[in-house]
């Protein structure tokens, strides 16, 4: 058994952040945000028949709905450091928002996750757990104003992969893969979840991930900013030694980023729902997120003493 922790410091501008977000309130209903354009957002209007996505515009513009109620998807690219080389974790995930004043209420859905090779090795997460994450509403999100400038700060991302905590954000991770609060979330037999490291190894881990994010309006339907998290991790075994183990990751907050758009056609934003079913499903979000924010490869440079 071997016990990893990795710990970031919520960034300062987070903090500020949050100052500022507590004294705005912000009202539902018919929108009052002029249409307001970034000159290059980095999108081109969507004219694409056969993908069934409906925009007038690029992803992220249109006139705003004069609400976040609704629902978005946020795209992550996480940076962390492992013996001195970047490994990129790229998430994809639905956030679907109930705006009351200046709070958000937050339900994700993660739809997707994949981490960048380091050295020689990569870790893939099954779908399997993937679809069994827990996802915690530990509190609210903020917003100041929907005007492009405008604050977001998420509510806190809390995730348990293979456990059952009591209180999911301070009780510590059992060592034991015999404590009872270790489940087998994803059912094949071996504590926690699995995670498959490389082509022919599987190791057994419990971990719990609080993340925050934090930023701007850049355009009417969209958000740009950075990441703060803490991510613990147990590890309970492996199918050989070899598989478990597992060095020291650091987090790399500052070269970390995440893109958040509005995906439901709500205010002239893109939507999503290409099968025209009223619900946006993670196929549908995954089909759109290459042309949301484009992926960067790993550069050991960001980790660089």
């Amino acid at each position: 058994m071997t016990k990893i922790t990795r710990f970031a410091q919520f960034a300062t501008g987070t903090l500020l952040a949050s100052s500022l977000l507590w004294g705005c309130q912000v009202g539902r209903g018919d929108s009052e945000i002029e249409d307001q354009y970034i000159a290059d957002a980095g999108f081109d209007a969507l004219d694409d028949a056969d993908a069934g996505w409906e925009n007038d515009a690029g992803i992220g513009q249109g006139a705003g709905a004069g609400t976040m109620s609704g629902s978005w998807l946020l795209l992550h690219e996480r940076s962390t450091c492992l013996l001195g080389q970047e490994q990129l974790t790229h998430a994809t995930y639905i956030i679907d928002i109930d705006q009351e004043g200046s709070t958000l209420r937050e339900t994700r859905r993660l739809c997707e996750t994949n981490l960048s090779e380091v050295l020689g090795m990569r870790i893939r997460i099954p779908q399997k757990v993937i679809d069994n994450i827990d996802f915690i509403q530990q509190d609210q999100g903020l917003v100041s104003t929907l005007r492009v400038g405008g604050s977001y700060l998420s509510s806190t991302e809390v995730a348990q992969w293979g456990l059952a905590l009591e209180d999911p954000t301070t009780d510590s991770i059992p060592e034991s893969a015999d404590d009872p609060r270790v489940i087998d979330t994803d059912e094949d037999g071996n504590p926690a979840v699995t995670f498959q490291v490389g082509d022919d190894c599987e190791r057994y881990q419990a971990q719990r991930q609080l993340l925050r994010y934090s930023g701007r309006f850049t355009a009417p339907n969209q958000i740009d900013g950075s990441s703060a998290g803490v991510t613990d991790i147990v590890v309970y075994g492996g199918s050989n030694n070899f598989c478990t183990i597992a060095p020291p990751v650091e987090p790399n907050d500052p070269a970390s980023r995440f893109r958040m758009v509005r995906i439901d056609g709500k205010g002239g934003a893109v939507n999503a729902d290409s099968n025209n079913d009223d619900a946006i499903s993670c196929e549908e979000a995954i089909a759109l997120s290459p042309f949301v924010m484009q992926r960067r490869e790993s550069d050991s440079s960001n980790c660089a003493k």
